[in-house]
């Protein structure tokens, strides 16, 4: 599949499950608002679930996933073609979670719960973009069809790497 293709379908995940997720909170917050004024609900419900949505882990596993699948794409060539489905996939479910916490981040930070989801959601977003145009500018199609040099230093780089975030993104 053609990069801009792949790009393309990214942002536009991106772009669709950001808008459903800020549209989400906000029915979320109107359901709460009326749950409160019948007493179902309390002032710190909405509060503790976008602290909830911050703490979680499932942004850190996906970014270490992605780096180990990628550098195990990049250091067996032979099995880029299986893989390829998966990572596309793996790419378009991503990209679509981390623009589902952008779409939150931008809700609940207009809402006056901070902003560190959006920030998050977005430093992770710019960090894979930047990475996976570095791979594939410094690694040609030629280079990960070989077993050359660039190819295993790019990709044990990225296998150590993914843990670290996995532990401490």
């Amino acid at each position: 599949m053609e990069q801009t293709a792949i790009v393309k379908r990214s942002a536009s995940n991106f772009l669709i499950f950001a808008a459903c997720a800020f549209i989400l909170w906000i029915f979320a917050a109107a359901i709460d608002w009326v749950a409160q004024l019948v007493r179902l609900s309390s002032p710190e419900r909405l509060p503790a679930l976008a602290a909830s949505i911050v703490s979680s882990s499932t942004l850190q596993a996906i970014v270490a996933i992605w780096l180990l699948t990628a550098a195990v794409a990049i250091a067996f060539p032979k099995i880029l073609t299986p893989l390829s489905t998966t990572t596309t996939l793996m790419f378009d479910v991503g990209y679509g979670i981390l623009g589902a916490l952008t779409g939150f981040g931008i809700a609940i930070g207009l809402f006056g719960g901070g902003w560190s989801i959006l920030l998050r959601a977005l430093i992770y977003s710019a960090i894979i973009a930047i990475g996976f145009f570095a791979v594939r500018k410094w690694l040609s199609k030629e280079e990960l069809k070989t077993y050359g040099h660039n190819r295993w230093t790019v990709a044990g780089i990225i296998a150590l790497v993914s843990p670290f975030v996995l532990l401490w993104g």
